[in-house]
């Protein structure tokens, strides 16, 4: 499938002029404004989701493309870079804005709504997609503060004191992680005379070690803080819970995917080989991020405190996989990052089902402790059953997607010898699943504590609808990977086949490139002789 490869800016372009035009009309009457916001949201994620498939599909039949901005000669210009790692995320975070846009059209306030909410949500998938496509390393940088400044507004819109303090931590730990990836960015320029992503590449291999140490440990620490891994973890849990459930929901698909997206990208193409030097570092941080996130969750009063240490919990699975990402095993180079990008997919659904889910209880009945809940499987017992499957999802249970991406990331890590973290994934399991057991019998089961907020329930015919059917559709898509596999694994395959192959890079960006230039990948890696997934899948 070719597109013009200027298509590739639609995925900033479309956010970014749609939510310009929804801030504009702020003078309006507030009903006429909100309902005009509200369909200039509605038409750009549609568009959004439309153009993130057709650049998968691009992706996955074509092979990488580039495009300089500006028609620039690379890498003096600003490069975007579409390869199938960018176009699933693209694609991910594209039907999470659509499923989660009904939701909080049916629960979002008029005071949220009067303050921007709608148009804010568009900025937030701007900054997103943005640094998806970004094939420079400042622009990243500036991607993330787009992020950042989007999600401080959704994080803070209602003013409460709870989201204030919130925010500040959010704020403050999150501008640490800002400035460990511009001091990189700043090293990596001042010693490789360069920024765009496929010039340091090439260039890496000629810095002395100390260099590619230095700037690998501060883009660590720069996407570590990001993801929420350990030990830079504490924004999340302290932030997480304090907005509006829609506002969390969009925050677990998107914010700390893109951190992890960001570490999927740049370590396999600037430093591959620090990624076996470095994997008992890795390796250790993955297996306390999964231990803390899960121990802390046991001891939550809430329901999205509770979930937002099982984010933390799970991103350790996915650090798992990329530490194993160059480890020669019985599956090929790579097939450690097609899993880890397979159980990010996972994660992007089950986490957005559960605390859609959650959020609807919590605004249903007035709050979100578990010990004033119960009961709720006589009231709602569909939304009882999605909770259940949605959870023994995340905990790894056949035949959901959780169960495909924790069965691979276990066979790989087997079979490279990482017998420890292999051993941590499966205790971790056990407890999330203990957890998730405890969260479903507190909101579900026993004699309910209090009563439905009726009036709330009557503000909007569809509400019930709106609400759930978003959740629905996530499992489904859930237990679709878990049945369906291998399609899915060979998506990951491919998208892990592309993101390691470091001169198929380059050459998109620069096709002017010799072949001498392109001999910039360690010989004893092989990148290119990676095994089919079938291999796996049938075992």
């Amino acid at each position: 499938m070719s597109l013009h490869p200027t298509i590739l800016s639609l995925p900033v372009a479309i956010p970014l002029l749609f939510g310009a035009l929804g801030m504009l009309i702020q003078s309006m009457p507030l009903a006429r404004r909100l309902q005009i916001q509200q369909t200039l949201v509605g038409i750009a994620i549609g568009a959004n989701l439309v153009v993130a498939v057709i650049l998968l599909v691009s992706a996955l039949t074509g092979g990488p493309v580039a495009y300089q901005m500006g028609l620039w000669v690379p890498p003096f210009g600003i490069t975007v870079y579409l390869d199938a790692m960018t176009g699933i995320m693209l694609t991910m975070v594209g039907l999470l804005s659509v499923l989660i846009y009904p939701f909080a059209l049916a629960t979002i306030d008029a005071e949220r709504a009067r303050l921007g909410f709608f148009p804010m949500m568009l900025f937030l998938l701007m900054g997103a997609n943005g640094a998806f496509i970004t094939g420079d390393l400042f622009n990243l940088y500036v991607f993330y503060e787009v992020l950042l400044m989007a999600s401080f507004v959704l994080l803070t819109i209602g003013g409460t004191p709870s989201q204030i303090n919130g925010g500040i931590r959010y704020v403050v730990l999150n501008l640490m992680g800002s400035m460990m990836l511009l001091l990189g960015a700043g090293i990596a320029y001042g010693t490789l005379g360069t920024l765009n992503m496929a010039h340091i590449a090439v260039r890496m291999g000629e810095a002395p070690y100390p260099v590619q140490a230095m700037i690998g440990g501060l883009l660590l620490i720069a996407f570590g803080a990001k993801a929420a891994l350990f030990p830079v973890f504490f924004w999340l849990p302290s932030s997480y819970h304090t907005p509006h459930p829609a506002v969390t929901a969009l925050f677990s698909g998107v914010l700390t995917k893109v951190g992890m997206y960001s570490m999927f990208r740049v370590f396999p193409l600037f430093f591959p080989w620090l990624l076996n030097s470095w994997q008992p570092l890795l390796m250790t941080i993955a297996g306390l991020t999964m231990v803390i996130g899960v121990l802390g969750a046991f001891a939550q009063p809430t329901i999205r405190r509770l979930l937002s240490f099982h984010i933390i919990s799970q991103i350790g699975y996915m650090l798992m996989g990329l530490a194993v990402a160059m480890t020669p095993n019985p599956y090929g180079i790579g097939f450690g990052l097609a899993l880890a990008i397979l159980f990010l997919v996972h994660n992007q659904i089950v986490k957005t089902a559960l605390l859609l889910g959650g959020g609807a209880v919590e605004l249903e009945m007035g709050t979100g402790k578990l010990n004033e809940l119960g009961g709720l499987v006589k009231l709602r017992p569909v939304q009882a059953t999605i909770f259940f499957i949605a959870a023994f999802a995340l905990a790894g249970f056949p035949p959901t997607s959780g169960f495909i991406g924790k069965l691979g990331l276990l066979e790989v890590t087997f079979s490279s010898g990482q017998w420890v973290i292999a051993g941590v994934s499966v205790f971790v399991s056990l407890l999330t699943t203990m957890s998730m057991i405890r969260l479903w019998q507190y909101i579900f089961w026993g004699k309910p504590h209090r009563q439905p907020l009726t009036p709330r329930r009557q503000a909007h015919s569809n509400q019930a609808l709106m609400t759930t059917a978003p959740v629905m559709i996530l499992v489904v898509l859930s237990l679709l990977i878990g049945v369906v596999a291998q399609p899915m694994l060979d998506v990951a395959q491919t998208a892990a086949n592309q993101a390691i192959d470091r001169a198929a890079y380059v050459k998109a960006v620069n096709p002017e490139l010799t072949e001498q230039d392109l001999r910039i990948a360690p010989p004893d890696l092989h990148l290119s002789n990676t095994p089919h997934p079938a291999q796996v899948a049938g075992r």
